[in-house]
């Protein structure tokens, strides 16, 4: 019987081996490649981490400087605040003693006052380049009618710009801000000041106050000049800023600076949101400008010239074209802003938080109108009216904000006044104004429309007018702050204001 068949043993040398493992034949130099390339990619990847990690490190280091200056700058700004009470109460009543010229040493101030931010926070140059060219054509078209203005003393005390809205006998009248000439943190005009109103190609004009109005913050510059400069006009149309419809409410703020063909402008967007100033009548945009745009023009991408603008540091007031109009034909007839003095602080309904709007609209839904914020003044007649009432009508008329109310309350006062001067010329009692306002209570879960009376008869501007802050920056320098900040002057620049 035979065995199992045997298999002969077959060996492989070394370069069989080889072959019989590098089924793709690859050869060594492709090998050699692909680990090149392979190395080169890790390398690039670890660079890369370690730019990101350094990019974090610096990050992180700058914003802890940037912390420890301002740190460093408020302390210095309270000792100051501390210092200066102490010195005048240990001064007070203590002679003065001449102190020979000898032993004065002038030194520099902690801080000096920086009076504007810089131009370049507003817009910038290719701002209008993304939309289309009807509306970079309507803001040139306006751009005609826009100043720079600047006012001075012995010194220079304000700069801002202006709209031209009226031009007839060789006199010219510029709306723009009370800021122009107002004192600081003071309803007073400022002494012996003077105003240049720089025109589009640079030409300067002089001009003076005709009219100013401290709780709307405006004023209106007359400028005589030879040449028949263009104007606008104020639009009057309330509907752009009724955001219950749909308008578009895409804008675009001017500014001009005292320097031939220095236009500055910046697109944003209305913003249903209420002011930080006191200024009931105040609306925002989300345009970025700097206090060189205060008391420009807001236009919409209609061409239409719907506001004026103010400056905040998070957002830009503005107050309605619609207003304006109103505050110059009280100007003409009146020589001053009168408004009625109700007593009732208000704000839009759309500007309410999201839980007070869930629980006004469970009760009463799609109203459309104001909350009462405020009653200052107690009266039989305010008792009636409650904080969270949500006035819908005043004397008949609808309005759908706080800016429509004012509107329709200084026509109501304009119509009063005319009145009054007809009957003092007849000798005549003159009657008070009466609103009647429509008004929605909320009881619980049910709602309740009545109708309140306020009788007015002050019509004069309150002797608390809105407050229009508008902060400063300030520079913290001297000799001890060189060596920590390794700045090109030694300086600290800071932006804020002191109230």
């Amino acid at each position: 019987m035979s065995g199992p068949t045997d298999v002969p043993s077959v060996s492989l040398g070394a370069s069989d081996a080889i072959n019989f493992y590098n089924l793709r034949n690859v050869d060594d130099a492709t090998k050699a490649k692909k680990k090149e390339l392979q190395r080169i990619r890790e390398e690039h990847i670890q660079k890369k981490r370690l730019r990101i990690q350094d990019r974090r490190l610096r990050l992180q280091r700058k914003k802890r400087e940037a912390r420890e200056i301002v740190d460093r700058a408020l302390k210095i700004r309270e000792k100051l605040r501390q210092t200066k009470p102490r010195s005048e109460a240990e001064n007070k009543g203590c002679e003065e003693k001449p102190v020979p010229t000898s032993d004065v040493i002038k030194e520099p101030p902690d801080f000096e006052w920086v009076p504007y931010f810089s131009d370049d926070e507003f817009g910038s140059v290719s701002e209008l380049k993304c939309t289309s060219w009807r509306v970079e054509e309507l803001t040139l078209e306006l751009a005609r009618c826009m100043v720079g203005l600047e006012s001075f003393t012995d010194k220079k005390f304000f700069s801002c710009s202006g709209t031209i809205v009226e031009s007839q006998m060789g006199i010219a009248y510029v709306v723009t801000s009370a800021s122009l000439v107002r004192l600081p943190h003071q309803d007073k005009l400022a002494d012996k000041l003077k105003i240049n109103v720089c025109l589009p190609s640079g030409k300067i004009l002089e001009g003076s106050v005709a009219n100013v109005d401290f709780c709307y913050n405006i004023c209106v510059v007359q400028v005589p000049s030879d040449l028949q400069l263009p104007t606008k006009r104020f639009s009057a149309d309330t509907r752009v800023f009724n955001f219950t419809e749909g308008h578009s409410k895409e804008v675009v703020a001017l500014g001009r600076i005292c320097k031939p063909w220095g236009l500055n402008v910046a697109l944003g967007k209305l913003i249903p949101r209420r002011s930080q100033f006191d200024c009931e009548e105040l609306l925002v945009s989300s345009c970025r400008i700097s206090k060189r745009g205060v008391g420009g023009p807001l236009m919409d991408f209609d061409g239409n010239m719907i506001g004026m603008n103010f400056y905040d540091k998070e957002e830009t007031p503005f107050l309605p074209g619609f207003i304006v109009l109103k505050c110059l034909q009280h100007f003409k007839d009146f020589g001053k802003v009168m408004r009625p003095l109700h007593g009732l602080r208000v704000k839009t309904l759309q500007e309410a938080e999201l839980t007070v709007l869930e629980k006004i609209y469970h009760v009463v839904p799609e109203v459309c109108g104001v909350i009462v914020e405020k009653v200052e003044i107690l009266s039989p007649e305010h008792s009636e009216i409650k904080v969270g009432d949500i006035i819908t009508h005043v004397n008949g008329a609808p309005f759908s904000s706080a800016a429509e109310l004012g509107g329709i309350l200084l026509d109501t006062c304009g119509q009063h006044m005319l009145e009054t001067q007809k009957l003092e010329d007849c000798n005549q009692m003159a009657p008070v104004i009466t609103l009647k306002f429509d008004v929605k209570t909320q009881r619980g879960r049910k709602s309740e429309k009545t109708t309140r009376t306020i009788n007015v008869n002050k019509f004069a501007p309150s002797e608390k007018c809105n407050r229009w802050p508008l902060g400063r920056a300030y520079r913290l320098k001297g000799d001890r702050f060189n060596e920590e900040l390794n700045g090109k002057d030694g300086s600290i620049k800071f932006f804020g204001s002191f109230r």
